[in-house]
């Protein structure tokens, strides 16, 4: 595949791919995946521990599942 049709699928089924990027996030703000979590080595991990990055994935998660489940729902009617 190149670019393009790369893209033409992202833009045709963005929810979907939304719904498994937010359920990602949030399975992984769960489970406290260390790939997700772990601010070791990261740029500006002196802001925000472990513990805020699972808050702020979690949310992440929830709104992107809250979206894409919205979106299929509009286009179904």
């Amino acid at each position: 595949m190149n670019g393009e049709q790369i893209t033409a699928f992202l833009q045709e089924h963005w929810n979907w791919v939304t719904l498994i990027i937010g359920a990602v996030l949030l399975i992984g703000a769960i489970m406290n995946w260390n790939w997700l979590c772990d601010p070791t080595g990261k740029p500006d991990s002196h802001r925000y521990g472990r513990g805020s990055r699972r808050v702020i994935f979690f949310l992440l998660g929830i709104v992107l599942i809250v979206v894409s489940v919205w979106s299929l729902v509009m286009a179904l009617n």
